[in-house]
């Protein structure tokens, strides 16, 4: 939940966030998430708080935003992404974990409803990826790769200038 020490913080020109999310690959299907306006997906997860773990962060985004447990496993990337979203410009900070859910019934569609908002989850065979679109876009290519190292990544869909 985005409450006063969520880290969103609206500054000069945008806004900067710290985003945790987390990649559960089961049974050869990737679980995605979207609003029901958006025409991509992402992975789930949300905004950091203050003085809380990305791992931390990680556990509560799930249980608020699904009702589930998640065992969250290793870092596999942290990104620094610069996008724009419904006319705003974005600076986030991205930490993505493995995932794994915890009582798992069933693969099949779910809704959730944060913060007022719809999120749709589905989840996604791995061979159809190349299908949708995903943001972050790099996100298909390196889970074809699955290494096990935590990668580092920069990306500016705006062509802002990085210096």
């Amino acid at each position: 939940m985005n409450g006063p020490s969520t880290i969103s913080l609206p500054l000069s020109g945008g806004l900067f966030n710290f985003r945790v999310a987390g990649v559960a690959v089961i049974n050869e299907k990737l679980l995605l998430h979207k609003t029901p306006a958006d025409q991509f997906w992402s992975l789930p997860g949300g905004r950091a708080d203050m003085f809380e773990s990305t791992k931390e962060t990680l556990l509560r985004e799930m249980k608020e935003e699904t009702g589930m447990s998640v065992l969250v496993g290793n870092l596999m990337w942290v990104v620094e992404n610069f996008f724009e979203y419904n006319q705003v410009r974005y600076h986030e900070l991205g930490f993505y974990y493995r995932m794994g859910l915890e009582n798992m019934i069933s693969q099949d569609d779910f809704n959730a409803i944060e913060h007022g908002s719809e999120l749709l989850f589905h989840w996604h065979p791995l061979d159809k990826l190349s299908e949708i679109k995903i943001h972050p876009g790099f996100i298909t290519a390196e889970l074809v790769l699955d290494e096990t190292i935590t990668k580092h990544f920069v990306l500016d869909s705006d062509n802002l200038n990085l210096g």
